[in-house]
């Protein structure tokens, strides 16, 4: 909430000591690529080992970087409408809370394994200053698909399992897709009086929930699992330059 409430109070000064040089119009379209950063507000339930809680249990997703596209089209004055892409962002999975198998002890965030994911958005822009001013701030709402793939187990993850579980069979991962809200703000400001070229900043919050799901063989004919919900819910910070046209 304090990063939201930053973002907002610099959105407010940026729209009220905006100048006039240059001007967004019903037509333009403008493109835009930066550096990009999703951190996780992330939550997520006990895991639940063949429907049994492990209680003080939980699951931790860490910051992941990559490259990040946006295109916009304003189909009127003042409103647009922009879709996110982005390279694959890459997440180190962590868990708390599992009982050491020496002492019977919890143990600290411990690596669970990794993920990659792809997170297409598709927001629905107001551009309040929208003509003749160099500095373009814009806020969003709109929706958020996110698919994931290329989950791994750790390895000391995987010898736990084995030690611990009863595991005889390497763990499989597999994180559901998610859909859900996206919400945004953005500025441009123009490098110049007739530049087309401009500096991009921008914030997204995006609403990921998934269920994680481990699988394992544990005997002959036997198939443990284990499930949890996990809320990621990351804010995307995004630094770059753009081309309006």
């Amino acid at each position: 909430m304090i990063r939201l409430r930053l973002a907002l109070t610099l959105f407010a000064t940026l729209l009220t000591n905006s100048q006039a040089i240059a001007d967004y119009q019903k037509g333009d379209f403008i493109v835009r690529v930066g550096a990009a950063a999703v951190a996780p507000n992330d939550d997520s339930d006990n895991l639940r080992l063949n429907g049994t809680i492990l209680p003080d249990t939980r699951v931790y997703v860490d910051t992941g970087y990559s490259v990040s596209f946006t295109g916009t089209w304003l189909f009127a004055d003042h409103w647009g409408l922009e879709l996110l892409a982005a390279l694959p962002f890459k997440h180190d999975l962590k868990v708390s809370g599992l009982p050491d198998p020496n002492t019977g002890e919890p143990l600290g965030r411990v690596r669970l394994g990794d993920i990659k994911h792809l997170p297409p958005t598709l927001t629905l822009q107001w551009y309040p200053v929208c003509t003749e001013s160099w500095v373009q701030p814009y806020i969003g709402v709109g929706v958020n698909y996110t698919h994931f793939f290329s989950e791994h187990i750790n390895r000391v993850a995987q010898n736990y399992f084995e030690t611990v579980l009863g595991a005889e069979s390497r763990a499989r991962l597999k994180l559901d897709n998610s859909w859900g809200l996206a919400g945004e703000v953005g500025i441009d400001v123009a490098f110049g009086r007739e530049s087309r070229w401009l500096f991009n900043a921008a914030i997204w919050y995006l609403d990921i929930d998934t269920k994680a799901k481990i699988h394992f063989r544990s005997g002959a004919d036997d198939s443990s699992h284990i499930r949890v919900n996990v809320d990621i819910d990351p804010f995307v910070y995004s630094l770059g330059i753009g081309y309006h046209f």
